[in-house]
C-alpha cells in the first residue's frame, strides 16, 4: 500500500515518468499484477511484464520484473523515461549478480522488506543503501501487536512423529555431522563434507511423512476458516492438496509448475473467499499479500529466520471480521524445536506461545 501510494505520487509529479517494479518471485510478480488492478484500477495494458516465462512486446507505464530478468532489462528500462524504480523484498537484490538490476539512473526508489539484513554478507550496507537509500522506517512485531496493526495471533507448535526409518536415517546423519565438527575443528577438513551432511540431515527432517496428514489434520480442525498450509516440496504440497479434496476441504493451489493463468486465479479466488484453503511452498513465503488468511499451518520449513518472519507475516495482516490469526508449526527433531524455544523467548511478550503432540499418525 505504501508503495502504490508512493506511485500515486510519482505520477502526479513527474511527467512522461514510468515505474520499475522489480520482484524475486512469479508469486511475488501475480501479486503485484492483481493488485495495481484491483487496488489502483491500472488496466492490464498499461502493465508490462517481464519474466523468464512471459515478456510484454513493449515498455508499459508500470513495468513488473522479475529479479533474474531484471538484472539485464531493468537498466535498459530505466534508460528510456524518468523511472521510480521499487524493489520489493530487497533484500534479494543485495548479492553480486542481482545487484546489476539495481544499475541505470532513476528519478526515485524505493525499497521494501521485512528482512532487509542479509545472513551471510553486508548487502544491506554495500549494495542496498547505496542504490536505494538508507533505512527510514523499521517495525517489529512487538511493535506492531501493541499498536493493532497486525491481527491478535497465537502460535502453536506441533511436535510429530519420525517414522522409524526415518529416525534411523536421521540418527544416522547426526553421527556424520558430528564426525564432520570434530574433523573440520581438528583442522583435518574444509566444511564440505559438514554442510552435505546437514543438508541431508534437515531434507530428513523436512520430508517426514506425517508432515502430510498432520497437516490435513489440523484444517479439518478449522473447516471453514480461510487457511494457509506451507510446505517445502511441490510433491508434498500436491499430496496436502489432494488429501484436502478427499477430506471435503474448498481447497487450491499455488507452486511455481502451475500454469501462470491458473496460479493468478487461485490467489484472487482464495482472496474472494472463492477457495477455503491455499496450498504452496516456497513460491508464497515473500510479500504476497493475503490477510483474509485466518490460519497458518507451516507444515515444513527451513532454518532460515527470514523464512520464518516472513511466512508469519502472510497469516498476521489484520482485515475486516478477522480478530485472531493462529500459526501451526510442525517440528519433528530437537533442532527444530530449540530454534521455536528460541523464538518464543522474543516473542513471549507479543502473544501466546503454545506446545502440543498430534494426535494422528501415518499408517
Amino acid at each position: 500500500m505504501f508503495a502504490e501510494l508512493c506511485m500515486l505520487d510519482f505520477i502526479a509529479e513527474v511527467a512522461g515518468g514510468q515505474i520499475v517494479v522489480i520482484v524475486p518471485t512469479v508469486a511475488l510478480l501475480d501479486q503485484w499484477y492483481i493488485d495495481l488492478q484491483e487496488d489502483l484500477g491500472v488496466s492490464a495494458k498499461d502493465i508490462a511484464v517481464f519474466s523468464g516465462g512471459h515478456r510484454s512486446e513493449r515498455a508499459a507505464d508500470i513495468n513488473l520484473l522479475v529479479l533474474n530478468t531484471a538484472r539485464h532489462e531493468a537498466p535498459k528500462l530505466a534508460a528510456a523515461a524518468p523511472t521510480l524504480l521499487i524493489v520489493d523484498e530487497c533484500h534479494r537484490a543485495a548479492s553480486a549478480e542481482n545487484a546489476k538490476a539495481l544499475a541505470g539512473e532513476h528519478v526515485a526508489s524505493l525499497g521494501l522488506s521485512a528482512t532487509p539484513e542479509r545472513d551471510y554478507d553486508e548487502g544491506l550496507a554495500e549494495v542496498l543503501e547505496p542504490a536505494l537509500g538508507k533505512q527510514f522506517f523499521e517495525y517489529g512485531y512487538d511493535q506492531a501487536s501493541a499498536d493493532g496493526v497486525i491481527s491478535d495471533f497465537v502460535l502453536v507448535n506441533v511436535a510429530i512423529p519420525l517414522l522409524p526409518a526415518e529416525q534411523a536415517k536421521y540418527d544416522s546423519l547426526s553421527a556424520r555431522v558430528g564426525a564432520a565438527t570434530r574433523a573440520v575443528k581438528a583442522g583435518e577438513s574444509d566444511d564440505s563434507r559438514l554442510r552435505i551432511a546437514l543438508q541431508r540431515r534437515a531434507a530428513v527432517a523436512n520430508r517426514a511423512a506425517s508432515r502430510v496428514p498432520v497437516a490435513v489434520w489440523l484444517a479439518d480442525r478449522h473447516k471453514g476458516e480461510r487457511t494457509v498450509i506451507f510446505h517445502e516440496e511441490i510433491a508434498a504440497a500436491e499430496a496436502i492438496y489432494r488429501l484436502l479434496l478427499e477430506h471435503g476441504h474448498n481447497a487450491t493451489i499455488y507452486h511455481s509448475k502451475v500454469p501462470e493463468h491458473v496460479r493468478r486465479d487461485n490467489l484472487r479466488l482464495f482472496r474472494k473467499g472463492v477457495f477455503q484453503v491455499l496450498v504452496s511452498c516456497r513460491a508464497l513465503d515473500e510479500g504476497v499479500n493475503v490477510p483474509e488468511t485466518q490460519v497458518g499451518v507451516i507444515a515444513s520449513s527451513s532454518a532460515s529466520s527470514r523464512q520464518r518472519i516472513q511466512r508469519l507475516g502472510r497469516v498476521l495482516r489484520p482485515a475486516s471480521g478477522k480478530e485472531r490469526a493462529t500459526v501451526f508449526t510442525l517440528y519433528a527433531t530437537e533442532i527444530e524445536e530449540r530454534r521455536l524455544r528460541d523464538e518464543s523467548a522474543h516473542l513471549k511478550s507479543a502473544t501466546a506461545i503454545r506446545w502440543q503432540r498430534a494426535q494422528v499418525g501415518v499408517a
